[in-house]
């Protein structure tokens, strides 16, 4: 009897789970065909502390893409973990780096010079 309740538990578990939510890639800024984007980054109106106190916060996917703009290139493990928004700084030569969780769709790191 613990048998079949165990195989019925099992079987009902694995039929009714839930579907994988599929992980959207934002896009890139080539995709905008040469236009600029005004957000509060381009403009110049973030600070490195604004910056860094904002990254800190972990906001959303949508968020981040409102305050900086489009990536420059997007990325995703191969565990298909977590996003990387690579954002080149062409005063520094450098890309600086924003991983997005693909679960929460939320910063759980950065790097940003």
């Amino acid at each position: 009897m613990l048998l079949r309740l165990f195989l019925f538990t099992f079987v009902f578990s694995c039929v009714f789970s839930p579907p994988a939510k599929p992980i959207v890639l934002p896009p890139i800024k080539k995709t905008l065909s040469g236009k600029k984007q005004e957000t509060l980054y381009t403009l110049g109106y973030m600070s490195e502390y604004d910056i860094w106190e904002f990254l800190k916060n972990s906001p959303t996917e949508n968020q981040v893409l409102d305050t900086f703009g489009l990536p420059d290139s997007v990325w995703i493990d191969d565990p298909e973990i977590t996003k990387f928004l690579y954002y080149f700084i062409s005063d520094m030569q450098d890309y600086n780096t924003i991983e997005i969780n693909a679960k929460t769709d939320s910063v759980s790191g950065f790097e940003w010079d």
